[in-house]
């Protein structure tokens, strides 16, 4: 391995980007992230006696792991015309402030109400513009690029990051599928793009470059950590946790959580005695670190930092294909009752995003995007890609690919209220929504 990330092209080098040792290790990393996460698993009561029934060795798991052909990861110079750095930074932290009114003692980031990953395109408006003006750097270095997603997030000052994770599907839980690589991006690239200078001591964006880039599933994760000497307490929280997913007992809002938990325990005991170092780059404004979004990333034992760190990222699939007669993840709900029941919440949960901005309902908002149209009209997973769901290929619905701008101006006005009142108070048809979902 050489200190120096690979650049763009030989015959263009894009920008001069040195990798530069954290001095923090993965194993250790992940085991902080473990620590944090397994809180989640004492929001549920389990029988024990059930739960020996249902795991090894009374239950043979299925294990399976994705091996992706992954890249060196790059430094990427990204278009940013002429204040729209300081713009995305000002919409990123009223953005924030709106997820601190209703989220503040969310374990995870990525859940249903976040105004991040997907959902950004609803609560950032210059992330439009960002699309826009990068599309062909992205074609450039990752010409398979079939969806890009803009995800938009800050870590505030004096708070820490989401610890060490990686990607995942849905379909990557189910070996017959990864043998068909089916259901799942087999490419999957992030465009992970500094708002904000990133040194060391400002909590950089940390990449576990030597680890292998993998996806297993959680049986096959799990059967790794269990061939390991663990403590009581360690034991019964694996053994938790791959039984509440496994007998499909996780809300979709703590199911990220337990999946993460269980992959920081595998990375903190497979790299135990080969320890990988964490890397970063001391990157500048528009300085986007290209890296595969299964190789391990993130962390959260860095020294807490008195500046916010502020990041636009694109989430990059290739043309996801999926078994006969299905479309997207969601085809994974055989049950029409349950597949339903998805749809209504998923409806629900975009219902209670655009009320947080000021709408009276999800109707309301389809029309100043697409006109006539109405929530009937309208599969509420065609707007977004989805990772809870697996849904990656984007529908002409995308709203990525609207005119947003009677939109945009809406949650403009907002956040001018937030900045000159000094507060966001959530409107009452948004508590109104929370409670349902509630």
């Amino acid at each position: 391995m050489t200190d120096t990330l690979q650049q763009g092209s030989e015959t263009e080098p894009v920008v001069t980007g040195t990798y530069q040792k954290t001095g923090t290790f993965l194993n250790e990393s992940a085991g902080a992230h473990a620590r944090h996460l397994v809180g989640v698993l004492d929001k549920y009561e389990v029988d024990p006696a059930e739960m020996a029934t249902r795991l090894p060795p009374n239950r043979a798991l299925n294990p399976s792991c994705f091996h992706p052909d992954a890249e060196p990861t790059q430094v990427v110079q990204m278009n940013l015309d002429e204040g729209l750095a300081e713009r995305l930074a000002r919409q990123l932290r009223c953005q924030a402030v709106i997820q601190e009114s209703f989220a503040a003692a969310s374990i995870g980031s990525y859940f249903p109400l976040s105004t991040m990953f997907e959902n950004s395109v609803f609560f950032v408006p210059s992330a439009k513009r960002f699309y826009d003006l990068n599309q062909d750097i992205v074609h450039e270095h990752f010409p398979e690029v079939e969806s890009a997603v803009v995800n938009a997030f800050v870590v505030p000052a004096n708070k820490r990051p989401y610890g060490t994770h990686s990607a995942s599907s849905i379909a990557l839980q189910i070996p017959s599928l990864v043998k068909k690589q089916l259901g799942f991006p087999t490419e999957y690239r992030s465009f992970h793009t500094a708002l904000t200078p990133t040194p060391l001591d400002r909590q950089p964006f940390v990449i576990f470059e030597e680890a292998e880039v993998e996806a297993p599933n959680l049986q096959f994760a799990y059967e790794h950590i269990i061939g390991h000497d663990l403590e009581e307490d360690e034991k019964a929280a694996v053994d938790k946790a791959l039984y509440l997913f496994l007998e499909g007992k996780l809300s979709e809002i703590d199911l990220p959580s337990v999946r993460d938990f269980l992959m920081a325990k595998y990375w903190e005991k497979r790299y135990a005695d080969t320890p990988s170092p964490g890397y970063y780059c001391d990157s500048r404004v528009g300085d986007a670190l290209v890296f595969d979004n299964y190789r391990a990333h993130a962390d959260s034992t860095l020294p807490l930092s008195m500046k916010d760190r502020l990041t636009i990222d694109f989430r990059c699939f290739n043309k996801v294909h999926y078994p006969r007669g299905m479309t997207s993840g969601l085809d994974f709900i055989v049950d029409p009752d349950e597949r339903a029941y998805q749809v209504t919440r998923k409806w629900a949960a975009l219902e209670f995003l655009v009320a947080t901005l000021g709408y009276e309902d999800i109707d309301e908002f389809l029309r100043v995007v697409f006109g006539s149209k109405r929530k009937e009209d309208l599969d509420p997973f065609e707007l977004t890609t989805d990772l809870q769901f697996g849904i990656y290929n984007k529908s002409q619905y995308h709203l990525l690919d609207q005119d947003l701008d009677a939109h945009y101006e809406r949650v403009e006005a907002l956040y001018d209220r937030i900045e000159r009142d000094g507060e966001y108070v959530l409107p009452t048809r948004a508590k109104e929504c929370l409670a349902a979902l509630s």
